[in-house]
């Protein structure tokens, strides 16, 4: 079986160019599990061919190009980047005939061969794209990768009324396209009934990882405590800072890195308490150095809201299985076995750094678990069994 992966994937000799482009936040979290999962299925053996219409911001607002024509300098062999008009409003439109035209040579080259459409995200110009290839091909079948919902992809609270508007439109059209996906890959159980499943066969993968990692930080006077990711206020970054300020522990640092609404606030902080160390939007490499480094990571999305039974953190997975204590509240969409990896945020924030601070790591449990359900391999093998059936 060949498989066609339709994703917003970018490689990293490209992300400088994005970082300097990009006027909001670069989508790390999604480009990292791509790539993961691109991967998993190389590893396997697997081939696996790449096209992707990057996951840039649309211009004006979030980034700095109209037209997305290729990456300075690109010479993939690995990614078929394809190019389109980024314009806010109409670039949806511009993504899906841009893919299904570069499309067109591999549907004529592979037609009557098994492919599996591995689609990441519940983006509709992926899925149009999608539809395309399984019409021509009779061999074709769908698989969609869920990391969130469409309803439930853009969390920031300064949203324009007109994309709310044109949103309701973008879900319809998804939910219509949804009809001809033959397969799932959700991160949480309560998906399924939203997604309207029904009898299709699905897998729940919560995350995904690469090599899972003892925690070797020398023991030092000075603790660090880090967080990596949008900074956007639904994700408890307000929450974590205000924590951590109640602390008083002169050997204490918090590191943030990342961008999003609450990039200034957080900037006021770190003045207003010398212990705050504000790394502002930073490449991927420079994220995982940090996580390497810290003693103890933080996600403090709350358990607050209807979507935390349809999301699950993939920086929680990253911060486990570098095997860092890590402090975060139990969410709905989690397996109760995360209960006996974390170190529980319901009593306060800043009570579960000090918990974390004074007891040993809890990691060793997680890593028994992810080599067995989230190694990338284990992933690619989930996803093929359950297509193979």
């Amino acid at each position: 079986m060949k498989i066609l992966f339709l994703s917003g994937y970018f490689e990293k000799p490209y992300e400088a160019e994005i970082i300097d482009k990009t006027k909001t936040y670069v989508e790390y979290a999604a480009n990292a599990f791509e790539e993961k999962l691109i991967n998993g299925f190389k590893n396997n053996g697997q081939e696996i061919s790449v096209f992707s219409a990057p996951f840039i911001g649309a211009f004006p607002t979030a980034y700095k190009d109209i037209y997305f024509g290729g990456f300075k300098g690109e010479k993939s062999k690995e990614v078929n980047y394809v190019k389109f008009l980024n314009i806010w409003g109409i670039r949806n439109i511009s993504r899906a005939a841009a893919l299904k035209r570069a499309l067109k040579k591999y549907i004529k080259e592979n037609k009557n061969e098994e492919i599996l459409v591995l689609v990441y995200s519940p983006h509709t110009p992926f899925l149009e794209a999608a539809d395309f290839v399984k019409s021509r091909c009779y061999k074709a079948k769908i698989c969609l990768v869920v990391p969130d919902l469409p309803q439930y992809m853009n969390l920031a609270t300064e949203k324009r009324a007109v994309y709310d508007f044109f949103k309701k439109f973008d879900i319809k059209k998804f939910y219509r396209l949804s009809e001809n996906i033959d397969f799932f890959v959700l991160l949480t159980e309560q998906m399924k009934d939203i997604l309207k499943v029904g009898n299709r066969p699905y897998a729940v993968v919560e995350g995904i990882c690469d090599d899972l990692k003892e925690d070797k930080q020398e023991k030092t006077q000075i603790k660090t405590i880090a967080y990596t990711g949008k900074l956007n206020e639904v994700f408890g970054v307000k929450n974590l800072v205000e924590s951590f300020m109640k602390i008083k522990n002169d050997n204490l640092r918090l590191i943030i890195a990342g961008s999003g609404e609450l990039s200034a606030w957080v900037e006021e902080k770190a003045i207003e308490d010398g212990r705050i160390i504000f790394k502002g939007q930073i490449p991927m490499s420079e994220a995982k150095k940090i996580i390497a480094e810290c003693d103890i990571c933080v996600n403090p999305r709350e358990n607050n809201s209807e979507y935390t039974k349809y999301s699950f953190p993939s920086k929680l997975i990253d911060y486990l299985s570098q095997g860092k204590k890590t402090v975060a509240f139990k969410l709905d969409g989690m397996p109760e076995i995360y209960k006996e990896f974390i170190f529980s945020a319901e009593r306060g924030i800043d009570n579960a750094i000090n918990e974390a601070l004074n007891s040993p790591n809890k990691t060793e449990k997680f890593r028994e678990y992810a080599n067995k359900n989230l190694r990338k391999e284990a992933v690619a093998d989930r996803i093929l069994n359950m297509v193979e059936k």
